[in-house]
C-alpha cells in the first residue's frame, strides 16, 4: 500500500511531464536508445531556452487559468509518448469563460509553438508581458505593486464586511428591540442577567376580538394572518405615540403595559387611557380585510397596581408580567361587552384624582373570577374642553 510520500511523488512525475518540451522528449527517446544517461546529456544553450520558454507557457496558463492545462480525462502519459515519437501533440484549450487579453493569449500560443525557433525570446516575453500587464521596473517592483494593491483591496473588502456587519448588527438590534424591552435587551446582548423587578404603580391592558373563532372559521388562514396583521400593525403605531409596551400578543389577544419597564408615575393610567380610546377610535373605520362590509368589534379592559416582570427562558426569553393586577385586567376584558372598555375601580380612582379629564360611567357589581364581586366603571370617552373648563 503506497504511503501518501509516494503518492505525491507520482503525481509529481506525472504532472512534470507538461513541462518539457516536444524536442526534448524526442531527443530523451533516442538518448535512451543509445542507452546514454539522459541526466548528462549536454543539451545546446539555444535548444534549453526554447524549452524553457515552452515550459514558461505552460506556468503561464496556469497562473492566468488558475489550472492545469489538460483536464483530468486526458491521458498525459499518450501525450509524452506522441512527443517522443515526434508526433505532432494537443496543446492545451484556451477557457472561452476567462477574459484574456488578445495579446497575452497569442503570446501564450506563441510559447507552445512546434517549432523551437518560433518561440519568443525571454526578452520578448517579458516585454509583452509589461506591456500587457502594464508593469514596469524589476521583479521586485512587481510584487511590491501587488502586494500594495493586495493590501488595499483587503482593506476595501475589510470596510465593506465591516458595513455590512453593522448593518446586520442594526437590523438584530431593531428585532431584539421590538421583542424585548430596550434595557433588557441590551443586558442580555452584554451577557448579563436580568433580574427580576417589582413595579409599585402600573396599567395593564387587555384587547380580544368579539367572534374571533367564528370568523377563523369561515376564512382562510392567509385571510386570518392578513386581518391580524393589519389590526395590530394599527395598534402597534398607536401605542408608539404613547409611553406604552406591546407586552405579547396571543391569538387574538393583545396585552399592553404603562409604567413598564420604565417607571413613569401616575402617567401610565392617562397613557393606556389615551391607547384605549384610540384604539376604539381606529375600529370605527377599520373593515376586514377580506369583508370589506364587516366591521372588527373588540372588548378592552384595563386595571392599576402592583405588577412584577421578569425575563423568563434561555433560548427564547420573553419579557413577562406577573401578579395580581394582570390576572384583573384579564378579568375586566372578558367580562366587558363588545365595543366598550371596562375599567376597574382602581383605575377609575386613579383616573378621577389625577386625569379627571376621563369621563366614566359605573357599571355597577360584577362577579370576577376569584375575587367575588367588584365594582367597574366603563371608560366612555376623554373631555377636551375639561381643562377650558
Amino acid at each position: 500500500m503506497k504511503d501518501d510520500g509516494d503518492e505525491k511523488t507520482c503525481v509529481s512525475q506525472k504532472t512534470g511531464i507538461l513541462y518539457v518540451a516536444p524536442e526534448i522528449r524526442v531527443s530523451n527517446e533516442k538518448n535512451q536508445k543509445r542507452r546514454v544517461d539522459q541526466k548528462w546529456v549536454a543539451q545546446t544553450i539555444e535548444k534549453r531556452r526554447s524549452a524553457d520558454i515552452y515550459a514558461f507557457g505552460m506556468v503561464m496558463y496556469e497562473i492566468l487559468f488558475r489550472s492545469l492545462p489538460f483536464n483530468d480525462k486526458v491521458d498525459l502519459n499518450e501525450i509524452s509518448t506522441k512527443a517522443a515519437e515526434g508526433e505532432k501533440i494537443t496543446r492545451p484549450q484556451i477557457q472561452k469563460d476567462k477574459q484574456l487579453h488578445p495579446d497575452l493569449q497569442a503570446l501564450l500560443q506563441d510559447c507552445w509553438h512546434d517549432s523551437p525557433e518560433a518561440r519568443p525570446s525571454i526578452r520578448r516575453v517579458r516585454l509583452s508581458t509589461e506591456s500587457i500587464m502594464k508593469t514596469k521596473g524589476s521583479l521586485v517592483d512587481s510584487m511590491t505593486r501587488m502586494m500594495e494593491e493586495y493590501a488595499n483591496n483587503l482593506e476595501k473588502l475589510v470596510g465593506e464586511r465591516t458595513a455590512m456587519l453593522e448593518q446586520a448588527t442594526l437590523r438584530a438590534d431593531k428585532i431584539l428591540s421590538q421583542l424585548l424591552p430596550k434595557y433588557v435587551a441590551n443586558e442580555l446582548k452584554n451577557g448579563r442577567p436580568v433580574a427580576p423587578k417589582m413595579y409599585s404603580s402600573a396599567t395593564v391592558l387587555f384587547t380580544d376580538v368579539v367572534g374571533f373563532t367564528k370568523l377563523c372559521g369561515s376564512s382562510s388562514p392567509i385571510e386570518v394572518v392578513n386581518l391580524l396583521n393589519s389590526v395590530y400593525s394599527g395598534f402597534d403605531e398607536i401605542i408608539n405615540k404613547r409611553d406604552g409596551y406591546k407586552v405579547e400578543t396571543i391569538g387574538d389577544a393583545y396585552m399592553v403595559v404603562s409604567g413598564i419597564p420604565e417607571e413613569n408615575g401616575k402617567r401610565h393610567i392617562c397613557n393606556v387611557s389615551d391607547i384605549a380610546l384610540e384604539i376604539m377610535e381606529f375600529l370605527i373605520t377599520y373593515r376586514i380585510p377580506h369583508r370589506k362590509s364587516e366591521k372588527l368589534v373588540i372588548r378592552v379592559g384595563f386595571h392599576s397596581g402592583p405588577v412584577a416582570a421578569a425575563v423568563v427562558g434561555l433560548n427564547a426569553p420573553r419579557y413577562c408580567l406577573f401578579g395580581d393586577t394582570v390576572n384583573m385586567a384579564s378579568r375586566m376584558e372578558s367580562t366587558g361587552e363588545p365595543g366598550r372598555i371596562q375599567i376597574s375601580q382602581a383605575s377609575k380612582d386613579l383616573l378621577a384624582n389625577e386625569y379627571p379629564e376621563f369621563v366614566t360611567a359605573e357599571r355597577g357589581e360584577m362577579d370576577i373570577k376569584g375575587k367575588g364581586e367588584c365594582r367597574t366603571h366603563w371608560l366612555l370617552h376623554k373631555d377636551i374642553a375639561y381643562f377650558d373648563k
